[in-house]
């Protein structure tokens, strides 16, 4: 299965990464449902994680990653890893991820955009714990460990939990 998925990724990694994005996703929300003991599913609240799952994970993060990996190479070591630490964790997350998933989330749930302002100044800065809680750890693993290729995979898979985490704070 392993030479399968590589096979592909090296076909078309955009869309390998986009699809794994979209199924881990929808899973992390379907799980936090569940953990929250919902009598049933919520697909409107599936569709809003799922989708942003989709494009957070498969285009924007196959694409920063790689700009990542252009401008500070993995053979950098600690000198390339904690500037790569620094952009996703003080500038991508703060100012392009959350305010991406408050926006995104907002608009497929049909919240009003003063709704969305409030929904994010209340949970803005718990989110954004709960995010340097989960990705600086795994950032410096998958950084620093994984092949640049399955980065952005590995992300997606990891995201699986961080998704249930930050459904369940939504």
């Amino acid at each position: 299965m392993f030479l399968s998925y590589e096979r592909a990724l090296a076909r078309r990694p955009l869309f390998v990464k986009t699809a794994t994005g979209m199924l881990l996703g929808v899973s992390g929300d379907y799980t936090a449902q569940r953990l929250e003991g919902g009598t049933s599913y919520d697909s409107r609240r599936g569709l809003a994680f799922g989708s942003l799952a989709t494009i957070w994970n498969g285009p924007c993060i196959h694409y920063l990653f790689g700009g990542l990996e252009r401008h500070l190479p993995r053979s950098g070591g600690v000198r390339t890893l904690v500037p790569k630490m620094l952009v996703t964790q003080l500038l991508v997350n703060p100012f392009g991820y959350l305010p991406l998933f408050y926006t995104w989330t907002g608009a497929v749930l049909g919240r009003t955009p003063a709704q969305t302002l409030e929904k994010a100044r209340r949970e803005y800065w718990v989110t954004l714990k709960a995010t340097w809680i989960f990705f600086v750890p795994f950032n410096v693993v998958n950084f620093s460990l994984v092949p640049v290729r399955h980065q952005a995979a590995t992300l997606a898979a990891f995201s699986f939990f961080y998704a249930t985490t930050i459904s369940a704070i939504a």
